[in-house]
């Protein structure tokens, strides 16, 4: 409220500069203040209806999940796996009710209609996935997860939303995983787990940067979060892939901290300072043995922080006033 007043003042405000320069008559920023009410009104009306919109919609959707999960273990293989598809042929079915001019006029469609679309078609390639998961158990959950995979990059095409970038991004890690796991004897060690993320990390940070992905920032965040995450995981192996970590992990943050001179990003900065943050005290554990203490290490740990986050803010302030590039986005903003 005290947010709304504010904005309304500096409003009122503005409007009585332009009458007294004589840029409008008072009639004209009478004028232009109701419209601009009455735009903000229905706006905050469409807000509240969507929102009211997904909570009873995600009541409905709970209460059907609770429904069957009752009866879960009384059902058989293929009626699972026939319920499941059901739930994602209805998804689907309202994902292109909300999107349909889109789809087929390329024609635009409201903000809420492309969420809700969105979000429909998420829920589509999660229990589409899930249904061939259930049918073909207890196979390996390659083919489920290519197929949730492939759906939710359809569905983001169609709808483009954070929580549909942010669903290929779980699903692309982890198929690869499925794939590393079927291809290696025994599930074999961590290395390739690593590796496999750290490439899906890179690639989703390519696509971010040169390719035409409305969600920008979101598809940056993926991939830097996948590539540590990629390059953490040799940790997992104990002792002897100690080295490999947080080299892997250094060359990341080197990496998206040098990509933030072309373009310039938040979200490149975070990931870097914890790159370095998290590659710097292991680095310096493994250089002396563990001889340092507990303490001592996480005295380290705050001086990299610090050190790392200062470099971040001079890189940030050194940096152009915008994003630079084929993928800079005027404002700094992407559309949820």
């Amino acid at each position: 409220m005290a947010n709304d007043r504010r904005t309304d003042d500096a409003r009122d405000g503005a409007l009585r500069a332009l009458v007294a320069d004589g840029v409008i008559s008072p009639e004209q920023a009478e004028a232009v203040a109701g419209a601009l009410r009455a735009a903000e009104d229905s706006g905050t009306q469409a807000r509240w209806t969507e929102i009211v919109g997904f909570v009873g919609g995600g009541l409905v959707f709970a209460g059907a999940v609770a429904l069957v999960a009752a009866s879960w273990e009384d059902l058989t293989q293929l009626l699972r796996a026939g319920m499941l598809l059901v739930v994602a042929v209805v998804a689907l079915v309202g994902g292109i009710l909300a999107v349909g001019e889109r789809l087929v006029r390329r024609g635009a469609v409201t903000d809420a209609r492309r969420r809700i679309g969105g979000t429909l078609f998420v829920l589509t390639a999660c229990t589409a996935a899930m249904s061939l998961g259930v049918a073909t158990e207890p196979d390996v959950l390659v083919a489920p997860l290519l197929l949730g995979l492939v759906l939710a990059a359809a569905g983001y095409a169609a709808a483009p939303t954070v929580v549909g970038l942010l669903t290929c991004g779980v699903l692309s890690v982890w198929g690869t995983w499925t794939v590393v796991e079927s291809l290696l004897p025994d599930g074999g060690e961590a290395v390739p787990y690593g590796l496999g993320a750290l490439a899906v990390g890179l690639a989703w940070g390519a696509l971010a940067l040169l390719g035409p992905l409305p969600n920008r920032r979101t598809g940056l965040g993926i991939g830097a979060s996948a590539a540590l995450l990629g390059a953490q995981i040799p940790l997992f192996d104990g002792e002897s892939h100690t080295t490999l970590a947080y080299a892997l992990t250094m060359a990341v943050a080197l990496l998206v901290l040098a990509l933030h001179r072309w373009r310039r990003d938040w979200v490149l900065i975070v990931a870097g300072v914890v790159g370095v943050t998290l590659a710097v005290p292991e680095a310096i554990w493994d250089w002396t043995g563990g001889a340092i203490g507990g303490a001592a290490a996480l005295l380290v740990a705050g001086l990299v922080l610090l050190a790392a986050s200062g470099l971040g803010i001079l890189l940030h302030r050194g940096g152009p006033t915008g994003s630079v590039g084929p993928v800079g986005e005027p404002g700094g903003g992407e559309r949820a």
